[in-house]
């Protein structure tokens, strides 16, 4: 089953407003079995909108409008909504009053601008926005749902949750739908299509699978579609056993969850401490560890050590280090780590130090170059990472590579 999200308006497109029920709506509807296709984003014009409307009504089952539906000039979705339907509007009862009750309990004056509101195309199902003013719409044409609801996010949400799912779910015979995604750590997407290759061109015809690549991580997203959810559940689980036997150093979760989490619950579950100095990453490192609710259970502390005085002064890091070495070097992350775990009495600590651009940098140490440390109860390892020359996608990437070679010394 099918589905075509019309987002209306023109703060949509220049950028003003971010589309973000296009997404909810693509991912709660999934959990029904209904499949969003296409997403279009178009004007507060009429031509635009009969345009969607005529183009969406031959490519999906289901078109959903969002947008449009104030009491001003601009909001001319219903007007253009009736006008496709070659129907007039007409004054709801309920949908009036509700609107007056909407007044009277906020004890605001109802302007005749807002009787508006209760106007519906006549023959459609009015669908009772509680949470607002502006109704929702249905109509059918052709075995086609057309529905129109405001754009307001939590507006929408409502009449999705209570009005627009529990009539889809009787209107249509909706298969089963079943997402699991796979959490990956340092490896390409190209890498890791090459090493499931074999496994990737076997998959049963209802299984399909999607990379969803970001700096530092990719997501291995499993789609399977049938009739009985936990038939769907088994053969995605036993091909993430497939998958993980390939790539499984770099598998950290095989659901959607961030690697702070899963490092917070390992720190919690060993009854282990940790806090960060960091250089290059200024504190970043610290607010991802700290953003799971519980850290202060395992996260005790962390120092911003971006001049090379407070590395000396508050991480022991010594003169020859960094006249000799560089505050970018083995010596001094090592030095730094095993610093803050003195300073915050851890059992782990991890340090960052690196060139995140776009300026310095050198021939033996280019921009991108990182050192991490990380300060164990059994000594200290570090390593050496080339991050790229964006400096955001430098510091995102050593965030990530930081928390997962972290997170190893926990399994």
């Amino acid at each position: 089953m099918n589905c075509i999200v019309v987002s209306i308006g023109d703060e949509l497109l220049i950028g003003q407003t971010i589309n973000t029920n296009a997404g909810w709506m693509g991912k709660e509807l999934n959990k029904i079995g209904v499949e969003v296709t296409e997403v279009l984003t178009i004007s507060d014009k009429g031509d635009a909108i009969k345009s969607a409307l005529d183009y969406a009504s031959v490519r999906a089952s289901i078109v959903l409008l969002t947008g449009g539906l104030g009491p001003t000039k601009d909001d001319i979705t219903k007007k253009v909504f009736a006008d496709y339907f070659n129907v007039p509007l007409v004054e709801n009862k309920e949908a009036l009053e509700h609107v007056e009750n909407f007044f009277k309990r906020y004890k605001r004056p109802m302007l005749p601008i807002n009787r508006l509101q209760a106007l519906v195309p006549k023959e459609c199902t009015m669908l009772l926005n509680k949470v607002g003013t502006a109704p929702g719409m249905w109509m059918e044409k052709n075995n086609t749902v057309f529905v129109s609801m405001p754009g307001v996010p939590y507006e929408m949400k409502y009449l999705m949750e209570y009005e627009v799912f529990p009539r889809v779910i009787e209107r249509f015979n909706l298969p089963v739908i079943v997402h699991k995604t796979m959490m990956t750590l340092g490896l390409g997407e190209s890498y890791i299509a090459e090493e499931i290759r074999d496994i990737e061109n076997n998959l049963p015809e209802h299984v399909k699978i999607a990379y969803l690549p970001s700096p530092g991580l990719v997501k291995l997203r499993l789609t399977a579609r049938g009739e009985q959810k936990n038939i769907l559940e088994e053969t995605i689980d036993h091909l993430f056993d497939q998958i993980e036997a390939k790539v499984s150093a770099e598998v950290y979760a095989r659901e959607e969850v961030s690697v702070e989490e899963v490092l917070g619950t390992k720190l919690l579950e060993k009854g282990c401490t940790i806090s960060t100095a960091e250089s290059c990453t200024t504190g970043a490192l610290a607010a991802r560890i700290a953003s799971v609710s519980g850290a202060s259970r395992y996260f005790i502390g962390s120092t911003v050590a971006y001049a090379n005085n407070v590395k000396k002064t508050l991480l022991g890091v010594t003169d020859n280090t960094l006249s000799t070495q560089g505050a970018v070097s083995q010596e001094c992350v090592e030095q730094m780590a095993l610093g803050a775990q003195k300073m915050f009495g851890t059992d782990y600590a991890i340090a960052t130090s690196g060139i995140a651009g776009p300026t310095g940098g050198s021939e033996e140490k280019p921009i991108g170059t990182v050192w991490i440390g990380i300060a164990t109860p059994h000594g200290v390892v570090s390593e050496r990472y080339q991050m790229g020359k964006i400096r955001d996608r430098v510091v995102e990437k050593t965030i990530l590579t930081a928390l997962g070679k972290m997170l190893s010394f926990m399994k």
